[in-house]
Formats: C-alpha cells, sequence, structure tokens
C-alpha cells in the first residue's frame, strides 16, 4: 500500500509539472517564407544554382519519379533540378491571397450593396404597403359611392317609371278632354238645331194662330148678328 501511494503521488507531481510546462509553453508559427534549392543535378549533394522563393513559377520539363526530382526553367531561362514535392501544380496562398482580398473585398461590397437594395426593397414594400392600405380605403369610399350611385340610379328609374306613367295617363286625360269638348261641340250643335226647330215651330204657330183666332172672332160675331 505504501509503495501504491507514493507512486499516486509521483503521478500526481508529473501532472501538475507536466501542466505547468504546457502552461508556459509559448506558441510559434512555421514561416511561410520558403525556398527551394533547384540544382545542376539530381540529389543533395548536386551544386546549388538558385534559391527559389515560394511562389515562384517554374515551367517543368521533365520529371524522375524514382529519385523524386523535376528539370524545371525559370522565366529567366535558367535551367535546374528541384524537389518534385515541392512543386504545386497551381499558385500557393501566399499568391492566392490577394486575389482573395479582393475576392472578399468584392463580396464585402456586394454584401454592402444587397443590404441597401434589401433596404431599398424595404422601403418599397412599406411604400407599397400604404398605397395598398390607401387603395383599400379608396376602395371602399368607391364602394361606398357606387351603392348610393346604384341607389339613385334605382330611384332615378322608378321615377322615370312613374314619369312615363304620369305621361301616359296625361295623354290619357288629353285624349278623354279632346273627346269631351268634340262631344260638348256636338251637343252645343244638337241644342242649336233644336232650339232653331223650336223657334220655328213657335213661329210657324204663332203664324197659325194669328191667321185662325180672327176668322173665329169673326164667325162668332156673324153668328150673333144673325140673331
Amino acid at each position: 500500500m505504501p509503495d501504491c501511494s507514493r507512486q499516486l503521488r509521483c503521478l500526481f507531481l508529473f501532472v501538475i509539472a507536466l501542466a505547468t510546462a504546457v502552461a508556459n509553453a509559448d506558441d510559434r508559427w512555421v514561416t511561410d517564407e520558403f525556398e527551394v534549392m533547384m540544382r545542376t543535378g539530381k540529389g543533395p549533394r548536386k551544386a546549388i544554382t538558385r534559391q527559389l522563393k515560394s511562389g515562384t513559377q517554374v515551367e517543368m520539363l521533365e520529371t524522375d519519379k524514382a529519385e523524386g526530382y523535376s528539370r524545371v526553367r525559370l522565366k529567366s531561362g535558367v535551367e535546374g533540378w528541384v524537389i518534385s514535392r515541392y512543386l504545386k501544380s497551381g499558385p500557393t496562398a501566399q499568391l492566392r491571397l490577394p486575389d482573395m482580398e479582393r475576392l472578399l473585398k468584392n463580396s464585402d461590397d456586394k454584401r454592402k450593396e444587397l443590404k441597401q437594395q434589401v433596404a431599398e426593397l424595404t422601403q418599397d414594400r412599406n411604400s407599397l404597403s400604404g398605397q395598398i392600405n390607401n387603395l383599400q380605403s379608396n376602395n371602399i369610399s368607391v364602394q361606398s359611392e357606387l351603392e348610393r350611385i346604384t341607389n339613385l340610379s334605382a330611384s332615378s328609374i322608378q321615377l322615370d317609371d312613374e314619369n312615363r306613367q304620369l305621361k301616359q295617363r296625361l295623354q290619357e286625360i288629353d285624349q278623354e278632354t279632346e273627346q269631351l269638348r268634340r262631344e260638348n261641340v256636338q251637343l252645343a250643335d244638337r241644342a242649336s238645331r233644336e232650339w232653331f226647330l223650336i223657334g220655328g215651330v213657335v213661329l210657324v204657330t204663332g203664324l197659325l194662330l194669328g191667321l185662325i183666332i180672327p176668322r173665329i172672332r169673326w164667325r162668332k160675331k156673324s153668328s150673333w148678328s144673325d140673331f
């Protein structure tokens, strides 16, 4: 048991020491400034002709997969051998960084532009919402006015129908009045003719009486004179 306690105590002290060492450690990163040796031939013992910095563009001429070297040509025309695994088919991250920064800036500008467009669209939407509300209010007013006009139209139709009926009745009354006037004229003419006939009869009767009565009186006197 004492040996076990001693081992646990040692393990505990070791863990504390390890944690202290980790806490006191200072982080570091490998630099991206990398140089590739271009040699006169294949192998580390060949003479170095150039130190190619990271991102240097070269032209591939041939590759020895067994040795792990490739023969390349610089833009200046200098040729040499470099380790194949240091060659990449595309630009390095350091070379792509300006393009990425430019893309990032374009993306940020595009984001700001889109944000501005969203704000403008939001403003337009709010404006359209206000216009829609106004149109709805105007629609209610128009509907009310339409109902009022419809009611007036119905009243006008009713009044027009009544007016037409009154005109028709007036025409009938005019026709009846004209008929009565004609009958009155006919009655007046008939009365005039009757009075003319009556007058003629009275005149003839008077004349007859004027002729008959004197003779009756004369005969009476003659009959009296005989006695």
